[in-house]
């Protein structure tokens, strides 16, 4: 037998909270992610979404009420208006919100056409920062009712990155995050420390860094 990815994992987010996942790579944090998202099954273990099993639910029914970014986030051959939108019936007037919302809308409207941009296949024709910030203003254009970011935010200089934290508060969404950046988690209602599959630590950002522990490492191995 393979040894388990995950073990004895219990995780909560209720609704209107901030929720952090840390740990050092391989710790299992993309694995939650993929299991919330029903791209992967648990061997035993129940998800719950509003109290309900998740292996119950229609999985597009629930994915239609989750804001997405992955790590490798797909960007298509498309106007930016078409990327933002991403097949939702979505006005012009929603996809600039919500590109204000994600800092870009000032480099949008740098752009000679505008939201209708063409943008070549992955997004090679924009920066890193850009890419991201284009992921997150389609995640965030439906107004979701809870946010899943997987290091989204990595590219993010820290104006833009507080642009997007207070455009997300002030939609009092829930999220669940996984950072690198551990400065980007410190206004987290509860962070998760994973290590080799499990939860070694669970806490509000200062409780975390006022303990001796693998977050108080990772904390200072960035402050270096």
């Amino acid at each position: 037998d393979s040894p388990l990815i995950l073990e004895n994992i219990t995780i909560q987010a209720n609704p209107g909270e901030f929720i952090a996942l840390v740990g050092p790579s391989g710790s299992g944090k993309s694995t939650i992610i993929r299991l919330l998202l029903g791209f992967e099954t648990s061997e035993n273990g129940t998800i719950y979404y509003d109290g309900q099993d998740l292996s119950g639910l229609d999985i597009s029914a629930v994915r239609r009420q989750l804001g997405v970014v992955l790590q490798n986030g797909r960007i298509n051959s498309a106007s930016i208006f078409d990327n933002i939108a991403s097949g939702a019936l979505v006005t012009m007037d929603e996809a600039w919100e919500a590109a204000k919302m994600a800092g870009f809308a000032d480099d949008i409207e740098a752009m000679p056409m505008g939201m209708h941009t063409v943008i070549s296949e992955g997004g090679s024709n924009l920066s890193g920062g850009q890419r991201q910030r284009l992921l997150i203003a389609r995640a965030l254009v439906l107004k979701p009712r809870l946010l899943i970011f997987d290091e989204a935010t990595s590219a993010l200089d820290n104006r833009t990155q507080s642009i997007v934290s207070q455009s997300i508060d002030e939609l009092r969404v829930t999220r669940i995050v996984i950072a690198h950046r551990l400065s980007t988690i410190r206004n987290a209602d509860r962070i998760y420390v994973l290590e080799a599959g499990r939860v070694v630590q669970q806490g509000t950002f200062e409780e975390l860094l006022n303990q001796e522990g693998l977050f108080a490492n990772l904390m200072a191995r960035q402050m270096v």
